[in-house]
């Protein structure tokens, strides 16, 4: 047979069956009308299949994110040069950057002595450690957009500590530290522009809308104090929910600074990344001075990087970065271009529009907070922002505010889930089998309503404030 017909399971022909029912269904049973065309409900056909392909996993991410753009050409007429244009912008440029530099972390150490250093000086007890975890993951967060690479480099060293602890797996221990240490590389990257590939993405959509260019400084004014309080809250939830009396502060303080031990004197390696990253920040904070875009800047960081005698890059190590992802995340920018073209991002705007209608700003943003929410059962952060960030914002418009208050509200709602098969962030961690998922449920949906309470009375009263 040249059919793997092993492959055709019951589950999997039913999936692919459930995701083109959807499709059709979209397609033959919505009324078409003047507001909703025709190619306007072909693009909802083809953005449901793919949502349910996401959803289901029967289909690679990257691939159905190299078919989406093709399928909109094809089955919507929309122009090529519409669906491929988010190519041309700062997204793609700092997705493939932040994969390289993630990697300069990773093989350097540097990351991983950032993390342990931290551990170390906040005194070795259990707070102390998932607080170095959380002021380890505040520090790489900038310089590494993606957000897998910070995952892989702190859950390894999650799980040494739970080892040498003798912290056994899915023990209320092992899911403090672990889980801890996820929320804290979740979290912190909602302080930062280049905290992860999304938020780039959003806020390019974002900025699209309202017609202006939001810099890297001018979006860590917004967003680093309320991302860092809200760290800070989410990791005295998971101390105050799993902390146990069986920790030993001496022995995980002693272990601790065995593996800080274990790293050896810092490498030239290791010293030359960090001024490389330094110098970064600086470029990234200045933009108002040099007028070079965030992406400009990431790629001279890492054309400095190949230079002889820095020597952090070369083609054999480039060659070993995982590009891959790239194409699932300009996949989901298509989404946002196409539908914009087709004004289907319009037409959604004003479904909704009525749910906010006569709200006020504090209850308006908490309901953009509850759609980021809710939107996670169904899509991937990356999905999810690039679908619903141009009706947000032009909501907003509509509704006579400023659109980023409900963007960044709609972002920490995109933070905030149950299950680990939302966002692939929690899914790497919870694979270790370290995280009970009890627990894990039980502080997750704390934590939700926590971040609701915080968005309303602490995050939108800060940012009305920076707006003037």
């Amino acid at each position: 047979m040249i059919i793997k017909t092993e492959e055709l399971t019951p589950k999997m022909i039913g999936m692919w069956a459930l995701s083109l029912a959807v499709a059709f269904g979209a397609y033959f049973l919505i009324p078409r009308s003047e507001t909703l065309t025709e190619p306007m409900i072909a693009f909802l056909a083809v953005t449901l299949w793919a949502v349910c392909a996401w959803a289901m996993g029967f289909m690679s991410d990257i691939m159905v994110g190299m078919l989406l753009p093709i399928l909109y050409v094809l089955i919507c007429n929309v122009p090529q040069k519409v669906v491929f244009a988010p190519w041309l912008g700062d997204v793609a440029i700092i997705s493939i950057v932040g994969f390289a530099l993630g990697k300069i972390v990773q093989y350097t150490g540097l990351g991983k002595r950032i993390a342990l250093t931290c551990i170390v000086r906040m005194g070795g007890s259990f707070s102390g450690a998932l607080a170095g975890f959380t002021l380890g993951a505040c520090i790489v967060s900038p310089f590494v957009p993606s957000i897998m690479g910070k995952a892989a480099i702190f859950m390894a060293i999650a799980i040494s500590l739970c080892e040498a602890l003798d912290f056994k797996a899915g023990s209320r221990e092992a899911t403090a530290i672990v889980l801890g240490t996820c929320i804290a590389v979740g979290s912190t990257k909602l302080a930062y522009l280049t905290g992860a590939g999304d938020l780039v993405m959003g806020m390019a959509l974002v900025d699209k809308v309202i017609g202006t260019h939001t810099s890297w400084f001018e979006y860590a004014k917004f967003n680093f104090p309320p991302a860092m309080i809200y760290t800070a809250l989410s990791l005295v939830l998971v101390l105050l929910v799993l902390r146990s009396s069986k920790t030993n502060k001496e022995t995980l303080s002693k272990v601790s600074h065995e593996k800080y031990a274990e790293l050896g004197p810092i490498s030239g390696d290791e010293i030359r990344a960090g001024i490389l990253f330094v110098l970064m920040l600086i470029m990234l904070a200045t933009e108002s001075i040099h007028h070079l875009s965030s992406g400009h800047t990431m790629v001279i960081i890492l054309a400095l990087a190949f230079l002889p005698g820095i020597s952090l890059m070369d083609n054999k190590k480039i060659g070993s970065v995982n590009f891959a992802p790239l194409f699932f995340i300009m996949g989901c920018m298509s989404i946002g271009a196409a539908g914009g073209n087709l004004k289907v991002t319009q037409w959604l705007a004003a479904q909704v529009m009525p749910l906010f209608s006569d709200s006020s700003v504090t209850v308006a943003s908490t309901c953009s907070y509850g759609v980021g929410v809710a939107l996670n059962f169904l899509l991937t952060p990356l999905a999810a922002t690039s679908t619903m960030s141009v009706p947000i914002a032009e909501l907003a418009t509509q509704l006579g505010m400023d659109p980023r208050l409900l963007y960044f509200s709609f972002q920490y709602g995109l933070d905030n889930l149950i299950f680990p098969y939302e966002y692939a962030l929690y899914l790497f961690f919870y694979s270790s089998g370290y995280i009970n998922f009890k627990d894990m449920a039980l502080v997750m949906a704390l934590r939700i309503i926590m971040s609701g309470i915080f968005v309303a009375c602490i995050a939108v009263p800060w940012w009305r404030f920076m707006l003037g």
